[in-house]
């Protein structure tokens, strides 16, 4: 099963997850003080990108002096070792990258939420395979749709937050936020809507409530 978003949805949802202090920085793959930025070209000659397991729709985060008011981009593709290809937060994954502003000596460092990704898409799958496997579908099927990038993005985030307000006050901006997005975790889920495409003819021969989830058998 893959996941069913990437840390670029969780970045147009809430850029200080990746450039706010106080988050686990136990997703954090790699970082340095070397970066370069030349058009869409990220460069850094200490790192690894390939070792550390940097992938597309990952975040990097560039700073000078201020770790807390720098900038984050997407990562479009890892291009060698040392190069990525990087861009400013695009409407559409499939447009062209779009340039940062030039730097060099820049702080950067990519963190990833990929676990939580992992750990709420297989919730999500395995409440989609209970309603679904009735009509033969699995969850290999499963095919990407905004409304369930949406739903996990506030699944993700409410643990994020959750976390972050670890023995924090009811008032906590962290609490606030984590109840907004577990709210918006189960609203989200309730609008989901199973569809199936039993012959791959896209026409949905059923649906069941459970947004726009369409699965397709081939």
């Amino acid at each position: 099963m893959s996941s069913f978003c990437e840390d670029r949805d969780i970045l147009v949802m809430e850029p200080i997850a990746f450039l706010g202090g106080g988050f686990d920085t136990a997703g954090q793959l790699v970082s340095g003080n070397d970066g370069v930025l030349s058009g869409t070209t990220f460069i850094s000659a200490c790192s690894d990108f390939v070792s550390a397991g940097i992938t597309p729709g990952m975040v990097l985060c560039t700073t000078t002096t201020i770790p807390t008011e720098g900038s984050a981009w997407e990562i479009v593709s890892v291009d060698s070792a040392t190069m990525l290809t990087v861009s400013i937060l695009r409407a559409n994954s499939d447009d062209s990258p779009v340039p940062p502003p030039a730097g060099s000596e820049l702080s950067f460092y990519v963190r990833t939420f990929a676990s939580r990704i992992t750990t709420t898409s297989a919730s999500l799958a395995e409440k989609l395979r209970t309603l679904a496997e009735a009509m033969g579908v699995s969850s290999a099927d499963f095919v990407d749709s905004r409304q369930l990038r949406t739903t996990t993005v506030a699944g993700v985030l409410a643990g994020v937050f959750l976390a972050r307000a670890d023995n924090g006050r009811p008032q906590d901006a962290n609490w606030i936020k984590a109840d907004y997005y577990r709210n918006e975790f189960i609203n989200s889920q309730n609008q989901l809507r199973l569809a199936v495409d039993i012959n791959g003819d896209g026409t949905a021969e059923s649906t069941r409530t459970l947004g726009n989830v369409t699965l397709r058998r081939v």
